[in-house]
């Protein structure tokens, strides 16, 4: 894969910024006729039997039809992704590129979640936590923003979250005017001599060209605080995707004493007063964070036109409480029960938010960001282990339920604008307070091999994995986890610009995902979520002839992969019409080249 360029072919780029509103609401919404036409009767049957039973069994033979002329979505460049931490010690290891590479990533968000409300790029440091010193966070010595860069440029691009909550003293909430420099330094030319201007505390932030000339600068013989941006890259990184601000619907509007650090109001002396002063403050109402948003969107287009600016919102699902079951301590770290949630107040506290943003600034959004962890557990248990059925069924249930919510707030607050409003997933991943029992890792892979291609499909332009060295993608002495080699098998369905096509399964316990690959050739899919039961897959493919021979990758509780990759087999006696054993809790992806 190439990686040093990202430009998209014209139509391939209007497809992801019309999927949106064409392709991708017609999957997600099942009144239209494609739905009905693409869910055979089994289908149906199925899923109201895994509706009503804990779990299903998968049956001895799956029908699988694949239409290659039939195009679903394009892998955007940016899709493959994972979360990186400025804290992350180990996130410049030697050889984390290579296995960036190998699993397919593409992109590497930067510099974390709630970090980012407390992170300031040309200081190299955090202010303070609500008034307090900052919890937890100790920054890697070689994660700085010129270390990152240069790191971010061997993998191939990322996408940046800047500081809305706080300013560098911590005695106020974030500036629009930094923003707009970490833009200048990013993707600036030194001979932009466009002013930036003073934020609130009185701060220069001098000029584009000032910030773009520390970028290609060699380091000073006598450090002044600023080498380590000195990187001796006179050219500009390009970098397009900007978020503001990190979950601010976290920040305390809605109650307890707020996850996300945000300034528009001062905090309290006690944390414990957090409530009192700060729920329904009209400072932190989405409303006034979309407000915000406004203006750091135009200072930092200001520098640089071509970015996409985006907001963070909730999950936008009625009838639900959407605050966290488990919440972490920020100073222990420790995750504890949230027992205040008020289901009068909370019942649709993620529509609020997001009405509140979008009617307010959408006008300003290029692209709007959602953060998932399915966090379903078991009664046997008692509600501490991951519930590995559920899971398996997020990709094609829980998604389609938020992705649903989401069109319809995109719709009734922007109008014909939604069409154009691109959709990420700044943070995916399992819960990180439930246990996944050793046994059942292999779910992890399984649920990754099955959602990257489903945002694909849905349109979605980013997906970050959380964490690069937590969440099971690596551990602290880089060994490969589940989700690591579930991401490599999508790496071996489809690279970016590849588009998925039509396919569909008889049953909901085996996924099914197809792509038409740049050279023509077929990627096939299959994941079998039944934990004991194996089955057969009769797969049907039409819209072009195939060949006989490709080559297949197994990865699964009966197929463990090497230390660090899934290795392909050849594979004969393919064809339009074909059988595949599937054993219990498999993905395979079969590569088919064309007939000649």
């Amino acid at each position: 894969m190439k990686r040093s360029s990202f430009h998209l072919p014209a139509t391939c780029a209007y497809a992801i910024l019309s999927l949106w509103g064409s392709i991708a609401t017609a999957q997600i919404d099942n009144s239209t006729p494609e739905w009905k036409k693409e869910q055979t009767r089994g289908q149906m049957e199925d899923a109201a039997a895994q509706a009503a039973v804990k779990t299903v069994k998968v049956p001895k033979e799956v029908k699988v039809n694949v239409e290659m002329d039939k195009p679903r979505g394009v892998m955007a460049p940016w899709v493959m992704a994972v979360q990186a931490l400025v804290s992350d010690a180990h996130l410049s290891d030697p050889d984390v590129i290579q296995l960036l590479r190998s699993a397919g990533i593409t992109t590497v968000r930067y510099p974390g979640g709630r970090i980012a409300d407390t992170y300031h790029f040309s200081a190299y440091r955090p202010s303070n936590w609500q008034g307090l010193d900052h919890p937890n966070v100790g920054y890697a010595p070689t994660n700085d923003l010129g270390s990152f860069s240069r790191f971010m440029e061997q993998v191939g691009t990322t996408i940046f979250t800047v500081n809305y909550g706080s300013n560098g003293a911590g005695t106020g909430p974030g500036d629009p005017a930094e923003a707009a420099a970490w833009v200048a330094y990013v993707n600036g030319n030194p001979t932009d001599t466009k002013m930036l201007g003073k934020d609130s505390a009185g701060n220069d932030w001098q000029t584009v060209g000032y910030w773009a000339g520390l970028r290609g600068a060699a380091p000073l013989p006598s450090d002044d605080g600023k080498n380590f941006l000195r990187i001796q890259h006179p050219t500009p990184f390009g970098i397009r995707y900007w978020e503001v601000g990190n979950e601010v619907f976290e920040n305390g509007y809605f109650g307890g004493e707020g996850l996300e650090e945000d300034l528009h109001v001062p905090y309290p002396k006690e944390a414990k007063e957090n409530a009192k002063q700060r729920k329904k403050n009209a400072g932190l109402a989405p409303e006034a964070y979309g407000k915000n948003f406004v203006q750091f969107a135009q200072e930092m287009k200001a520098v640089d036109a071509r970015i996409k600016v985006g907001v963070p919102l909730d999950k936008p699902l009625a009838g639900q409480i959407n605050r966290d079951e488990w919440t972490q301590d920020p100073v222990t770290g420790k995750y504890q029960q949230n027992a205040s949630v008020s289901v009068k107040e909370d019942f649709n506290k993620g529509i609020d938010w997001d009405k509140g943003v979008l009617s307010t600034a959408c006008n300003q959004v290029d692209f709007v960001s959602l953060h998932w962890y399915p966090s379903d557990t078991t009664q046997d248990s008692g509600y501490k282990d991951l519930d590995s059925y559920k899971l398996l069924a997020a990709p094609q249930d829980t998604l389609r339920a938020i992705l649903a919510g989401l069109v319809d707030q995109l719709q009734k607050n922007c109008g014909q604008r939604a069409r154009s409003i691109q959709v990420a997933f700044t943070e995916v991943g399992v819960a990180p307070y439930v246990k996944v029992p050793e046994q059942e890792e292999v779910v992890l892979g399984l649920f990754a091999a099955d959602l990257y291609p489903q945002l694909v499909e849905y349109g979605v332009i980013n997906a970050d994995w959380a964490e690069l060295h937590n969440g099971g993608f690596l551990d602290n002495r880089n060994k490969p986890g589940a989700p690591y080699f579930g991401m490599q098998m999508v790496h071996a369905l489809m690279n970016f610009n590849d588009a998925l096509v039509a396919a569909s399964s008889s049953s909901s316990m085996l996924s099914v995902h197809a792509s038409k690959r740049a050279d023509g050739s077929l990627g096939l899919m299959l994941i079998n979520k039944d934990a004991k039961n194996a089955t057969t897959a009769k797969v049907q493919v039409s819209g072009d002839k195939l060949a006989a021979m490709g080559m297949r990758f197994d990865y699964g509780k009966t197929n463990p992969p090497d230390v660090r990759t899934v290795r392909g087999k050849a594979m004969e006696g393919l064809s339009n019409s074909m059988s595949i054993p599937m054993p219990p809790y498999t993905a395979t992806v079969i590569v088919i080249p064309k007939a000649q």
